[in-house]
């Protein structure tokens, strides 16, 4: 499969799936207090840092490995159900203690159903590993667009019942039962190996570092949730986890399309002995013309957002969200840094750099988040920001990038950004206060895209002939 139908599959899925998502999220904002979605965040925060051992790095293992040898995926499915259920077992027996330190008893039931996808996962994971080495996105697109509405219904259907904060923990759980069955039913040929430990080592080096900066990454990034739910109580985790969930829209949801094509291609391009610094800044060429005109409207119409998607209940979240738009729109810049480097089979380099910036991070959101939950945005600002000098110096010794020429890369994701938003400005100031909530995000909206589209025709973009492409082959 091409590197352009695989990005526009990819694409497809993530749309589709955040649409779904999106109705979940609004329905489930009105069915849950914000308290009991601050109990979920910090549930999930413990889980997502033991989420970082389960797979041990074995799915990027699988993607960047040049000789892929049966001896070698038999070693993956191996060391992943070792990883995935030793770390579910420690969570399973450590979850009493994190509810007596929470003062929050429904936290170990919460847990204890989120430890059913350790066992669930080496069904899976290294399986869509496998799928996506081999660009095989048609079908990632049917698995994950059925295990995204699975959870939905089971998400909505629970809340509805008045299962609380519970619901959500067992539509995860349902997710991944669906995906596994899905996984198990178009499981490529090469996948259907028995578990075997021939070349572990080779799979255990690259794992340790691959999960040592995966864990320092995610607990640098759950902590703001972690010590703002022990300093400032679980209403506060929830405000910034809904600021924090509008950034990561883009930042995780949208971006997560591009990687699952990007690392591949990436990888791909190492084992063919292309030019990596090429394709690498187109690839962030493509995403800054997305990502910045999206946080720049997200900033100017930030109450009206969260009050569509949300309910007005949610309004204190907006004064964060106007601060993390700065920090996603540095974030566009390094988002696929880790995919290159790790293409280029340097994880300890990766490892050095998460040391690097983690370690900061942590120190100022333990601060920050002992303060208030506005300085803890600034300091996830700051983060982002001494996160694009990290890897830019990693960058630079791997493929020769630097700071200047990433920047005059991406002025022309910059002019249409500035471009785009004239008109929805306009609006903002001008427009007749004769419409509800829903008509004038429509209108805005709709005023955004046409002044992306306009800026377009009048900024040199290579976005522009992905377009015509795209336009040329309509039936018309």
């Amino acid at each position: 499969m091409s590197i352009r139908k695989s990005i526009l599959i990819t694409f497809c899925e993530k749309y589709l799936t955040l649409a779904i998502s999106f109705v979940g999220i609004m329905l489930i904002s009105r069915l849950l207090t914000p308290k009991e979605i601050g109990i979920y965040s910090v549930a999930s925060a413990v889980t997502g840092i033991a989420q970082m051992l389960r797979d041990f790095g074995v799915g990027n293992y699988l993607i960047q490995e040049r000789e892929l040898t049966k001896d070698r995926i038999r070693a993956a499915l191996s060391v992943t159900c070792v990883t995935s259920w030793s770390a579910g077992a420690l969570l399973y027996f450590a979850r009493s203690w994190v509810a007596e330190f929470y003062r929050e008893p429904g936290l170990e039931d919460l847990i204890a159903i989120q430890c059913l996808n350790f066992l669930l996962l080496p069904f899976s994971a290294p399986v869509l590993a496998l799928m996506r080495r081999d660009l095989q996105f048609g079908v990632l697109l049917r698995i994950n667009l059925l295990s995204c509405i699975t959870q939905f219904v089971v998400s909505v259907s629970l809340a509805i019942s008045g299962y609380g904060y519970l619901s959500m923990a067992w539509a995860s759980v349902a997710n991944l039962v669906c995906t596994v069955l899905l996984v198990s039913a178009n499981r490529p040929r090469q996948a259907w190996l028995l578990p075997g430990f021939k070349e572990w080592r080779r799979i255990a080096n690259f794992g340790v570092q691959s999960s040592a900066a995966a864990i320092i990454t995610e607990i640098a990034m759950s902590m703001n949730d972690l010590v703002l739910g022990r300093f400032l109580g679980f209403q506060a985790v929830a405000l910034y986890s809904r600021a924090q969930g509008l950034i990561y829209l883009f930042h995780r949801d949208m971006m997560d399309a591009v990687r699952k094509v990007a690392f591949p291609a990436f990888a791909q391009a190492v084992r063919e002995d292309k030019d990596l610094l090429k394709a690498y800044l187109l690839s962030v060429n493509y995403v800054t013309v997305f990502a910045w005109p999206f946080y720049a409207f997200l900033g100017l119409y930030t109450q009206e957002i969260i009050r569509l998607m949300f309910g007005d209940q949610w309004d204190a979240a907006a004064p964060l969200v106007k601060i993390l738009v700065f920090a996603g729109a540095v974030g566009a810049l390094w988002n696929l840094a880790t995919n290159a480097v790790v293409a280029l089979g340097k994880i300890n380099s990766i490892l050095r750099s998460e040391l690097i910036v983690q370690s900061m991070r942590l120190v100022m959101v333990l601060f920050a988040a002992s303060v208030s939950v506005e300085l803890t945005c600034y300091a996830l600002v700051v983060t982002y920001i001494l996160n694009l000098l990290v890897t830019l110096r990693y960058l630079r010794d791997s493929i020769g990038l630097t700071l200047s020429g990433l920047i005059i890369s991406n002025i022309n994701s910059f002019l249409i950004a500035l471009l785009s938003m004239i008109l929805p400005v306009l609006s903002f100031y001008y427009l007749p206060d004769v419409f509800n909530l829903f008509q004038q995000m429509a209108i805005n909206s709709t005023l955004l895209l046409l002044g992306w589209l306009l800026a377009i025709l009048v900024v040199p973009h290579p976005i522009r002939q992905e377009i015509n492409n795209i336009l040329s082959k309509l039936p018309i």
